[in-house]
């Protein structure tokens, strides 16, 4: 099951090229997985960012700053950005994360910065809450779709994380009690490691094949978001 509740406020200088938009955004999503489990994925970029449509961790500078890339695609346009992500506070035992992110076009002048804060939440259920507190920063050519638009896409993004995550999530937990009767059954646990690699080796590429482009496309977001605005704009009559 997932469920989600999302606020959104917004605030721009306008939509041309050398216009400065930023977010303020909140997330709150609750998961049938036990808060540990989700706590370790949240807290690994890996993990995390197979869960985000076009973006990659291409290098590591310590053990709390990551290097990474992300595609962005409308139409036959894409947009190419690289930057850092680092781990500012860690507190485990709060299951409390804050992060920021920086990046920049490849090739052109627009930028994005992202500050987080991310919570897990142990549920009576046995289930976890996810809250999520961002704030981005975005300049150059993305910014042309103007605020509402932008609010929009951002909410189709997050909400495909979601679906990604919660999938990703289950399919560990499904692999992780694979694991489990294989060791009961074969006692030397050689069944897990027969062909050298994981039991769940399925789990790690569940998002995307590590041969497919997993840019993120705009264009059918745009679509959703469009179709959203359209719907919202009706029933408000």
């Amino acid at each position: 099951m997932l469920t989600t509740r999302t606020t959104w406020s917004a605030s721009g200088s306008g939509a041309s090229l050398a216009a400065v938009s930023t977010l303020k955004i909140q997330e709150r999503f609750s998961l049938d997985a036990p808060p540990a489990l989700v706590w370790d994925h949240l807290v690994d970029p890996v993990r995390t960012v197979d869960c985000l449509p076009g973006a990659e961790i291409t290098g590591q500078e310590d053990e709390r700053t990551y290097l990474g890339a992300m595609k962005v695609k409308v139409g036959a346009v894409t947009v190419s950005y690289r930057g850092k992500l680092t781990f500012e506070e860690i507190d485990a035992d709060r299951r409390y994360v804050r992060m920021v992110g920086k990046g920049r076009e490849k090739t052109g002048s627009g930028s994005v910065t992202m500050t987080m804060e991310g919570r897990v939440l142990a549920l009576d259920d046995g289930g976890s809450e996810v809250t999520v507190d961002s704030e981005v920063r975005l300049t150059g050519k993305i910014v042309r779709f103007g605020r509402g638009m932008i609010e929009s896409i951002s909410a189709e993004v997050f909400k495909e994380f979601r679906v990604r995550f919660a999938a990703k999530l289950s399919q560990e937990g499904q692999g992780n009690a694979a694991d489990a009767a294989d060791g009961m059954a074969g006692g030397d646990g050689s069944a897990a490691g027969a062909d050298g690699g994981r039991a769940d080796g399925g789990a790690s590429t569940g998002a995307a094949p590590a041969d497919s482009d997993d840019t993120l496309n705009l264009l059918p977001l745009l679509l959703r978001a469009f179709r959203s605005w359209v719907l919202r704009l009706f029933g408000r009559r």
